[in-house]
């Protein structure tokens, strides 16, 4: 099977991100006794209350960190696509008796064929273990 792996997590948003560089320590450093709850309501009225100027820095690193979700989204789709493709019952009918011809040596009740992802072409795999075709089933 092609492992596509599992799907990207999103980014931190600005302010999340801003909390974690210096916005958790600078609270913590003016109030010490405070809670853990109460440091994330701070943060969240220093946010609301951080001129437009000062959240630009984080807002990019926040647009950037989305564009690259994005982009690492739409191939770990694609990916997951070609997977279920290869892995469907109409793929199977019409595609794998053509390929089965090309890779004689394996036993055609056994062998599913996938595409592999690393080097963009089809692989025979046994059904039972879904290791590489050298198995003993």
């Amino acid at each position: 099977m092609s492992d596509c792996g599992p799907r990207p997590k999103k980014p931190m948003s600005a302010f999340l991100m801003w909390m974690n560089s210096n916005g958790r320590k600078h609270i913590k450093a003016k109030h010490p006794e405070i809670s853990i709850q109460d440091v994330s309501v701070k943060g969240g009225e220093m946010w609301r209350a951080m001129i437009d100027e000062d959240k630009v820095v984080w807002l990019e690193a926040a647009r950037t960190a989305m564009d690259e979700y994005k982009e690492k989204v739409e191939q770990w789709n694609t990916l997951r696509e070609q997977s279920e493709i290869c892995l469907s019952p109409t793929y199977s009918q019409n595609y794998e008796s053509q390929l089965s011809s090309r890779f004689s040596k394996t036993n055609q009740q056994s062998t599913l064929f996938v595409y592999d992802c690393k080097d963009e072409t089809m692989a025979p795999i046994c059904r039972k273990c879904f290791s590489k075709i050298k198995c003993f089933h």
